[in-house]
């Protein structure tokens, strides 16, 4: 399955196996999309704080998360309000 997400305002996608998607937390699927992020942008260094958006998981909106970097590379999600 395909995650589409948005991380500090840049776009990016990755895969994960569709049983492993339908068994974790949204806050789960934001962490590894902040991962995921930074990898991806290897020349650049983790914010302490990454505000994840994701925006079609399965066609659903799993909404924002801002992810905390306390120790480089974890991230710890908790959800945002929208409004």
């Amino acid at each position: 399955m395909t995650l589409h997400y948005c991380a500090n305002a840049l776009i990016g996608t990755f895969c994960l196996p569709t049983r492993y998607v339908e068994s974790c937390r949204a806050e789960d699927l934001a962490e590894l999309a902040a991962a995921d992020h930074w990898r991806t942008h290897p020349d650049s260094r983790p914010t302490f704080i990454t505000v994840v958006h994701l925006h079609n998981v399965e066609g659903r909106d799993l909404g924002l998360f801002e992810l905390r970097c306390e120790r480089k590379p974890v991230f710890t999600a908790s959800p945002l309000q929208q409004g």
